[in-house]
């Protein structure tokens, strides 16, 4: 067993070595793997709520942006959870670690994702709650907007950061005018 705040943290460390960590191989066993995804997507709607007002931010940026989705999760998942949230519908383009083979930090599913989008790096926003977000951000050349809420926890060097909704969809609001 694993104390949900230790897990947390092990996820969103960059140096981490998940497979490693958890299973002692040093690679995810194909069949663990499936096993997870089968279990996985009949259970991750579950106690899943959205975050205060965030649907209200998706629906004021909407129309003024494109919005994506980059997750170290399964593409499927996170479209089966945005939708489950009534929210789904706001995203021009959903990408997970699945969809390319590789997980933040690695900037290349933000590349892509900015690809598919027809959005240059410096117009972009990442908004993210972890050093792994911030680091696929600095590489992929995107400014990025820390909230401090959701699963990550470390002292962010940007100068981007929400304490709350309003703070964030202030922010962006700035950042989006200029």
């Amino acid at each position: 067993p694993i104390e949900m705040d230790e897990l947390v943290r092990y996820i969103n460390d960059p140096d981490e070595h998940l497979p490693l960590r958890f299973y002692g191989t040093p690679e995810y066993n194909p069949v663990h793997k499936a096993l997870f995804g089968e279990h996985y997507i009949e259970h991750c709607t579950h106690e899943l709520k959205m975050y205060e007002d965030i649907d209200k931010i998706l629906h004021s940026f909407c129309p003024k942006a494109h919005l994506g989705v980059a997750t170290n999760a399964w593409d499927h998942f996170a479209k089966k959870m945005l939708d489950y949230c009534g929210v789904g519908e706001y995203f021009d383009a959903i990408v997970g670690a699945n969809t390319y083979g590789v997980s933040k930090p690695d900037p290349l599913m933000l590349y892509k994702l900015l690809e598919s989008l027809q959005v240059d790096p410096e117009s972009a926003i990442l908004v993210g709650d972890s050093l792994k977000d911030a680091y696929a951000a600095q590489r992929a050349n995107v400014p990025f907007v820390y909230v401090t809420w959701g699963y990550g926890a470390y002292e962010p060097k940007t100068p981007y950061i929400a304490n709350t909704s309003k703070e964030l969809h202030d922010i962006l609001e700035d950042l989006i005018s200029h």
